[in-house]
């Protein structure tokens, strides 16, 4: 048997007390919840997050007749806010939309397109969703965003800041990355985190995003602070604070 290479003592605790916090945190993150029933946490421990996602979809299929009805029998008065890939942030005074299995008013799968009218909604919100898709992916998702929204309707998105981890790791490791990402052994592995998080296909800086929105129809998305917004409610997450770069555009 091969013997463990010798390191200075300091550099791999570091790193594989590093190691057991990314997994520990890997654990919390798709693991069962306090809050969750019997049923739910019982379910998480023999579903791991990666084997979740064909059931989820496969019930989403299941229940499209169903939920189709649902959406076509949406108030046709009064605002109609849109809160796309919600998961398990739910929004209050939004019409929260994913896959079933999460806390939804719509059960949908949002390759496919909503069965709503064009220019049916007032606001369109998503919150790191777009990072889950490829850009292609991405560009038809703004591309229905347009669609569904009316005239002077907002699209509001919320995206990991790439631009700004990469501005940390070149000139401050001690600022942006050290907030979102403390307490990692390198500056490079802090960045990799926002990166590589599970599921990650796409990143984004304000240029890529304002490109992608162009593309998609929009004029002059502009880049929005937290809980700065033409819409009401403001739908930001405050735990998302630190690390999110908010754009967003009108139609």
């Amino acid at each position: 048997m091969a013997s463990t290479p010798s390191a200075p003592a300091s550099a791999r605790e570091r790193l594989l007390e590093y190691l057991a916090r990314v997994e520990q945190e890997r654990a919390d993150s798709f693991g069962p919840r306090p809050e969750d029933s019997p049923a739910r946490r019982a379910a998480r421990r023999m579903f791991p997050a990666p084997l979740r996602m064909k059931p989820r979809l496969a019930a989403t299929a299941a229940l499209r007749p169903r939920e189709a009805k649902k959406i076509s029998a949406l108030p046709a008065e009064g605002p109609l806010r849109l809160h796309l890939g919600s998961g398990n942030e739910r929004k209050e005074d939004w019409v929260n939309v994913d896959l079933a299995g999460y806390p939804v008013d719509v059960a949908w799968n949002l390759a496919q397109p909503l069965p709503l009218p064009d220019g049916s909604a007032d606001g369109v919100f998503h919150e790191h969703l777009l990072e889950h898709l490829t850009l292609s992916e991405g560009l038809a998702l703004a591309e229905e965003s347009y669609r569904l929204l009316r005239p002077g309707g907002v699209l509001r998105i919320g995206v990991p800041d790439a631009g700004e981890g990469i501005r940390s790791y070149s000139e401050e490791p001690s600022g942006f990355l050290e907030r979102v990402r403390p307490g990692c052994p390198t500056p490079l592995l802090a960045l990799e985190a926002i990166f590589y998080y599970p599921g990650h296909k796409t990143m984004y800086d304000f240029e890529t995003l304002e490109l992608l929105l162009s593309a998609a129809g929009f004029e002059r998305p502009e880049r929005r602070a937290f809980g700065e917004s033409g819409l009401d409610p403001v739908p930001d997450s405050p735990h998302r604070r630190e690390e999110t770069l908010y754009v967003e555009a009108v139609r």
